[in-house]
């Protein structure tokens, strides 16, 4: 899911219906991913009367942010969070922020662990030799 997906928001409402296939394209998803967020209630799929999911443009909306946020591994309830903000108010970029810098803060003190571990096995490694 590395493909990043960047629609002004007026052109997700011309898109025509997009079904489950153009939506797993689209967006980089499985089906079952899909199947997986709509159960977890991410995203709602209407359903057309042959019984085909199909998403509206607000679910396209979510989709994008699914995506993105997916993508660079923020986990679903923070996704969530993002959501609920978007949908009480259009702020769910102000969340994704924060969101992002919490877990740009998170993967910073990882990295710090990470080096120290190194530094310390190269020392040990240059005592042993």
């Amino acid at each position: 899911m590395t493909t990043e997906i960047s629609f002004p928001r007026t052109s997700l409402g011309r898109l025509p219906r997009l079904g489950l296939g153009d939506a797993c394209r689209l967006f980089g998803f499985t089906p079952r991913a899909l199947r997986f967020y709509e159960e977890r209630g991410l995203v709602i799929a209407h359903r057309d009367r042959l019984n085909c999911r199909f998403y509206d443009e607000r679910g396209r909306r979510r989709l994008t942010w699914i995506s993105r946020l997916r993508g660079v591994n923020i986990p679903l309830p923070d996704v969530r969070d993002v959501l609920d903000a978007e949908d009480a108010g259009g702020s769910g970029r102000d969340a994704a922020l924060a969101v992002l810098d919490r877990r740009a803060a998170d993967l910073q003190r990882e990295l710090g662990q990470v080096e120290a571990l190194r530094a310390s096995l190269r020392q040990e490694a240059a005592v042993a030799a």
